[in-house]
């Protein structure tokens, strides 16, 4: 429920800026799908499988002629389950039982990018962000679970490129990569670090 809560937050912050910035005709929508690996030895003892269930979405403002500013929000899901063993559950008490992971992250960054080329068809960019990351984790043993969540900081770099559809439209495809640090430091784990890949689209809004 604290998770829905924070998506919702988070999501209608994005339309906040929405409303405000659109009316200056000069915003772009971006929507991606994420596929995300966990990086980091820590991350990979909980979960070594990708993340097939992710997006980005987000705004950004042109400041100059290939900068641009934003705001983006993200999700992704990972989630592995274990073969049955025995797990000790207290001194003299040992349980038989599948072992599962879940794990969302969802960063909200402020943004900024730059495109390197500015006429092409293809046009290369590079990208960061840096803003705070909501965390859902929960372990199953067996039929038992014990969800709890944190905010921790987030960062992202990213590097791609954009391909516009047409000359007479600033739309585009969106192709790249990006690194996104994730530090959490809980239950004997340093950081949920992950690296991604993402397609989509870039859409000005009029």
């Amino acid at each position: 429920m604290q998770s829905i809560r924070k998506l919702t937050l988070a999501l209608t912050l994005v339309a906040i800026t929405a409303t405000g910035a659109r009316a200056q005709h000069s915003l772009a929508f971006n929507f991606n799908y994420n596929i995300n690996f966990p990086a980091s030895a820590d991350f990979k003892d909980l979960v070594n499988k990708p993340a097939y269930k992710g997006f980005t979405a987000g705004l950004a403002w042109p400041v100059m002629d290939q900068l641009r500013v934003g705001l983006s929000f993200g999700y992704n899901d990972y989630y592995q389950k274990y073969p049955r063993q025995v797990y000790s559950n207290g001194p003299g008490s040992d349980i038989s039982a599948v072992l599962s992971n879940s794990i969302q992250q969802m960063p909200l960054l402020a943004t900024v990018d730059y495109t390197i080329v500015k006429e092409g068809l293809v046009r290369p960019y590079v990208g960061a962000g840096i803003g705070i990351n909501f965390i859902s984790f929960d372990q199953y043993l067996g039929e038992f679970d014990n969800p709890v969540n944190f905010t921790k900081l987030a960062a992202r770099g990213e590097l791609g490129v954009l391909i516009p559809l047409s000359n007479y439209s600033s739309t585009a495809l969106r192709i790249g990569g990006s690194y996104n640090y994730a530090p959490f430091k809980q239950y004997g784990f340093s950081n949920l670090n992950n690296w991604g890949v993402h397609a989509g689209i870039s859409v000005p809004l009029h």
